[in-house]
């Protein structure tokens, strides 16, 4: 998760910035089927279609965020009640014609559900905006109230309950800003919240002394309003049942709004995941790379830089108070945290420990690893548990078992791991062989299930009587269509690696007919049902399919490579790779090959276009970093962390012997070499700026681009319009290029017409 963070919070700082209806978007459950003649029956005489954008967009998905990639569990899926009696799961789908995001709250009761129930739609809500109608759903200990956060539109984000019985709606807050996160007690008595902070800063006081410039990103000086609000820039509060008044929490360091917490049971301190506001001199002894890119520029006072130095810190949530709870940073790929149940001590993963000891075996130890520890809330003294490589599940408030993950990033990808499990005796903590209530099946675990050629379906599994149920299909629609079939291939780059990604077939496919590819990029994973990629940003791998393409889904570098000059060289070495495997199978038209980077992929693919002799016919580009000059003095006081890392990728600074590295392997410095037709879509005014010269440079070089603004897009597109720009227009670009195929939709004339200018464009540069 943590690089998951480090990556998104980078692209997102350079580049992004219906109430209660009466119907439903929840299909009816179904039986499973199991029996293979069964289902081709059921499908007999349907006409099918092929795949488009709308199709995906207007998917059902689970919308739980925590929903991370093929990672089915009980807790994920599903949210159950206090006494495990009810279960409710939170779904998502676009509406198309009025452009919003409808989210729809649905109810199962446990002990029915063999007898192929039908979902009680508690309500639904529809977001007209970038955030969720409802999310961070959280049952209260009463078994019938639910609190979470929603959003009806045209208002902010604000905390509801609803009472699942009487379907009664209550709002609790009415904050001036959107919350963007809370955590409750048990009882819902205390609860604490994340509020977006006011976005403009152009005050009366502004007006007379104007603005002492530290850390601020140019766009929002030209602008007169922070952008912040997207990742970070929130504040926390607390509030109590029965107080119309809240407590603002004053933390030392930055909070923003991906930043974990948790609450004590008695709800009497908070703990939370904040940048740190301080870095000790000891840091830089710690032996992490990104850690070490991430402190090359220590935080000026009062800064609103951004860092990927996090900490946690203890908050008195009746005054407000807050302290750092050790002096040590969070390691770099996340940390969990977990509270005794007398709220007395709390068991927080993968964190750093001060270095101030005099034993060197401790001293070495404590610079190589990240620790499970426990720490007393009043003494913030420790105790550690391991330094192994875990992450912690949960603390076990009736047995005191605490439970890990073993191999954190295997577990953050969903793949099934072993456990660990620890007990405490006095004050020592063991490891210890797995509790006798864990070697039992549980009762009941609520799945989703997915593959890369099964749409997902919610189903009910009784690992004792061996019982399955469907609870729901989530797109029974799709059996009207002819879903792309997909395959899991693997080739070897052009440097003699092996790489495994993902291959989507033309459904039409024939024999001995050559096609065009499209490659996209940034991950792969074989468990799960993906209609765009792993995205919706700029990806469209089943509407690509159906219209005549193979689409070829090429995962990202292993993580050693990254933020080192190997990372885009072996990604062009990927996408080589499969140009020349798919070449071999004699499937693909190698002069007809198109190319789609996206976020961390906008450098491989443009690194590739400047740099491989391989031919790329048509590429589209979506708010990424390309690790160049301009990026850097535009946004490197912003993002302090960024700024580590393009230092650490050329050897320092963008000035004498270090200019001398960035301008050798920078792409943006060789866009002369491109040959490709580039679409370029940015995403609020942060991404214009940050793209800016690869349009304003290739349009000065005579070459063929376009650049597509969606000045309310998120990084990861959010509304049903916003995506049918970025995918739609993606397909478009493509049939254009590879397939010289125009829609006939009057709507796309002047695109149509703008396209053809550029290849007159491309025609006359080919010439030169």
């Amino acid at each position: 998760m943590g690089v998951v963070i480090r990556t998104l919070l980078s692209c997102l700082l350079l580049l992004g910035s219906a109430y209660n209806r009466a119907s439903s978007s929840v299909q009816p459950a179904e039986l499973l089927v199991s029996d293979t003649s069964a289902s081709q029956s059921a499908t007999k005489g349907l006409t099918k279609r092929h795949v488009t954008v709308a199709d995906s967009i207007e998917m059902t998905r689970l919308a739980d965020q925590s929903y991370t990639d093929g990672a089915p569990s009980s807790g994920i899926v599903a949210k159950f009640s206090p006494d495990g009696k009810h279960f409710v799961i939170v779904l998502k789908r676009g509406d198309l014609e009025r452009n919003i995001n409808e989210y729809s709250l649905v109810l199962f009761e446990t002990a029915k559900v063999f007898e192929s129930p039908g979902p009680e739609v508690l309500i639904s809500l529809g977001s007209s905006s970038n955030r969720s109608a409802i999310d961070n759903v959280l049952w209260l200990d009463d078994n019938d109230t639910i609190l979470f956060l929603g959003e009806r539109a045209g208002e902010p984000a604000q905390l509801y309950s609803l009472e699942c019985s009487s379907k009664k709606l209550r709002k609790l807050t009415n904050h001036a800003t959107s919350l963007t996160s809370f955590v409750s007690s048990a009882n819902g008595e205390t609860v604490v919240y994340a509020a977006e902070n006011p976005a403009p800063f152009l005050t009366n006081s502004v007006a007379r002394t104007g603005i002492a410039v530290t850390s601020d990103l140019v766009t929002d000086l030209i602008r007169g309003s922070y952008q912040g609000n997207e990742i970070g820039d929130v504040s926390l509060f607390v509030k109590r049942l029965g107080k119309e008044s809240e407590v603002s929490i004053a933390t030392q360091g930055r909070i923003w709004n991906l930043l974990p917490m948790l609450l004590s049971p008695d709800g009497a301190h908070l703990l939370v995941q904040v940048q740190a506001a301080h870095i000790h001199d000891t840091w830089h002894e710690y032996e992490d790379k990104f850690l070490q890119m991430s402190m090359r520029h220590p935080a000026l006072p009062e800064s609103r830089a951004y860092t990927y130095l996090y900490q946690y810190e203890l908050v008195d949530t009746f005054t407000g108070g807050s302290q750092v709870l050790v002096d040590a940073p969070i390691g770099s790929f996340g940390s969990e945290m977990a509270w005794s149940p007398d709220s007395k001590s709390v068991v927080v993963s993968d964190v750093f420990l001060p270095l101030n000891v005099d034993d060197p075996a401790e001293h070495s130890l404590r610079k190589e690893h990240t620790f499970l520890v426990e720490f007393a809330v009043a003494s913030r003294q420790f105790v550690k548990i391991s330094h192994d490589d875990l992450k912690l599940k949960n603390w076990d408030p009736t047995t005191g078992y605490i439970a890990c993950d073993s191999g954190r990033l295997n577990s953050d990808k969903g793949q099934t791991t072993p456990k660990v499990y620890f007990w405490k005796s006095g004050e020592i903590w063991s490891k210890v062989a797995v509790p006798e209530d864990k070697k039992k099946p549980s009762q009941l675990d609520i799945l989703l299930v997915e593959d890369m050629n099964s749409p997902p379906r919610i189903v009910a599994v009784d690992p004792i009587g061996d019982r399955k149920s469907l609870l729901m299909d989530l797109n029974p629609q799709f059996r009207n269509l002819t879903l792309a079939r997909v395959e899991e291939v693997t080739w070897k780059d052009s440097h003699g690696n092996e790489v495994k990604g993902g291959l989507y077939w033309p459904p039409d496919y024939v024999t001995g007919q050559k096609y065009p590819v499209v490659i996209q990029t940034h991950g792969w994973n074989r468990d799960r049902f993906w209609m765009d990629g792993p995205w919706p940003t700029a990806f469209a791998a089943q509407a690509l399919a159906s219209n005549g393409f193979f689409v070829v889904q090429v995962p990202d570098p292993d993580l050693n490579l990254w933020d080192t000059p190997k990372e885009a060289l072996r990604s062009m070495a990927s996408y080589e790779g499969a140009i020349d495997y798919l070449d071999r199978r004699r499937l693909i038209d190698r002069n007809r090959v198109g190319i789609t980077g996206f976020s961390r992929t906008y450098w491989y693919v443009t690194y590739t276009l400047t740099r491989s002799k391989y031919h790329f016919a048509a590429c589209a580009l979506a708010d990424g970093v390309d690790y160049g000059y301009f990026q850097y003095m535009a946004f490197s006081n912003a993002s302090l962390g960024l700024s580590g890392e393009y230092e650490h990728l050329y050897g320092g600074l963008p000035f004498g012997k270090g200019l001398a590295q960035l301008q050798k392997r920078a792409p943006a410095f060789h866009m002369d070499k491109v040959k490709t037709p580039l679409r370029i879509q940015t995403m609020g005014p942060t991404s214009v700026l940050g793209d800016w010269q690869w349009y304003s440079g290739l349009s000065q070089l005579g070459k063929p681009v376009e650049m597509i603004y969606l000045p309310e897009g998120t990084h990861i597109l959010e509304k049903p319009w916003d995506r049918i720009v970025s995918q739609q227009g993606n397909v478009d670009w493509f049939r254009f290029w590879l397939k010289d195929e125009e829609d006939a939709d009057p709507a796309k004339v002047n695109q149509y017409k703008r396209w053809r200018e550029l290849r007159n464009l491309q025609d006359r540069t080919s010439l030169r």
